[in-house]
């Protein structure tokens, strides 16, 4: 064979093993996006895209219909404000076994957990005592021995701190605090922690699903948890139909296979991701902070308590839209492409001044190249690019080899 021969094999087997890498590596989907009405319009990511970039949104781009790319930005969330909102209650002071009452009436008789206290700044430590009682004769013990600790803060002359105890709807609750051993403090107000009435909006996960498995032995509950490749998850409820009280410690972890030095024996091995305690507060949110792949567990420390009976478990993750200017008389195409790095728009640059109702484009047609996303999600993409960089390493050698030969030959 000829110089230009071996030029053109080699730099062929070259190109076959980038292409390669690059196609294992891809993640490909598209959808269609229509506008309804001409200018910015709110584009909301489906599920599917959310999938395989999870929460990374550098390998998005939106296209017309020639192809060009049409900057957008991500719509800010809508935050949930929280605020402090005190209740009314009466002081009363106890000069004979140097205490403070704190008492108060909850007319509604609503279920409740806790109280905020806010202190004026101070060195004490107190030590506290919670009762209830329906009558204001006969009172039962909610908390004894609590402490109030770290009362001063820094950047304020106050501090607020939580006070908190087992759920309870007692019609009322008297806090007092010991003055024996230490110098009174002074409680400003006690109140609770409201929201400003702007709810999280979350979306409903949908291709999602669970099995609980009871571990006895172990005195644990393993939920296996199997989802959509990367498909994020923000939130979950767990509703349960008995015990009616309860308060468990449970932890997420994601199992890898690791091979042991005997033949055809393998052992399983998991890190712990995030602690959660669960609670049986009636439709609780507890959110989740990291991301997991397409099957990951939650084991549940049972003690010695039942296990829990759980009648089902929603997952939500928070919505994300995109703000792009449209043209109803145009056709986009909204792709995913793990090649993509993040696009660098003006948009971004620039402090928009949008309605609040602004239009919603219409997503439809979702294509997923299912050769992608079959590879990712079965794992074999690893073993296209292990198979890949053989390939091209052979290539290489071989070609190369004989032309070592042949360059002898010709001296």
């Amino acid at each position: 064979m000829t110089m230009n021969r071996y030029k053109f094999l080699l730099f062929t087997s070259l190109f076959m093993f980038v292409f390669c890498l690059t196609t294992a590596k891809a993640q490909q989907i598209q959808a269609t996006v229509s506008a309804v009405e001409n200018g910015y319009s709110s584009i909301l990511i489906p599920q599917e895209f959310r999938a395989r970039t999870a929460n990374n949104l550098s390998t998005i781009r939106l296209k017309d219909a020639k192809g060009n790319e049409v900057p957008f930005v991500v719509k800010p969330q809508e935050a949930d404000l929280s605020f402090f909102s005190p209740i009314p209650y009466e002081h009363i002071k106890n000069t004979v076994d140097s205490t403070e009452v704190f008492l108060i009436d909850q007319k509604d008789k609503k279920k409740r957990s806790g109280y905020i206290i806010q202190v004026a700044n101070s060195d004490n430590n107190k030590k506290y005592f919670i009762e209830g009682s329906d009558d204001m004769q006969n009172w039962f013990g909610i908390v004894n021995n609590g402490i109030l600790t770290g009362l001063k803060d820094d950047t304020q002359t106050f501090t607020s701190k939580s006070i908190n105890f087992p759920p309870v709807d007692y019609r009322y609750i008297r806090i007092m605090l010991d003055n024996k051993r230490s110098s009174p403090i002074r409680v400003l107000n006690i109140g609770e922690i409201k929201n400003s009435g702007t709810t999280l909006k979350l979306e409903k996960i949908k291709d999602i699903s669970y099995k609980q498995t009871n571990n006895p032995e172990h005195k644990t509950t393993t939920i296996a948890i199997t989802k959509d490749l990367w498909t994020p998850i923000d939130y979950f409820v767990v509703y349960a139909s008995s015990p009616k009280q309860y308060y468990r410690t449970a932890y997420t972890y994601v199992e890898q296979q690791k091979a042991s030095a005997v033949k055809n024996n393998s052992k399983q091995k998991h890190s712990i991701s995030e602690y959660l305690q669960l609670h049986s507060n009636a439709g609780e949110t507890y959110p989740l902070q990291d991301s997991y792949p397409s099957l990951f567990f939650m084991e549940i420390e049972n003690e010695d308590n039942p296990p829990l009976k759980i009648d089902s478990i929603l997952f939500y993750q928070t919505p994300i839209h995109l703000i792009a200017d449209l043209d109803k008389k145009q056709t986009y195409s909204l792709q995913v492409d793990s090649n993509w790095n993040a696009p660098n728009y003006d948009l971004s640059k620039i402090d928009l001044d949008l309605p609040a109702d602004i239009p919603i484009a219409k997503v439809s047609d979702i294509q997923v190249n299912k050769t992608d996303s079959t590879l990712e999600d079965k794992g074999y993409g690893n073993w296209v690019l292990i198979g890949c960089s053989i390939l091209g390493i052979f290539l290489v050698f071989y070609f190369g080899k004989g032309l070592i030969k042949d360059l002898n030959k010709e001296k």
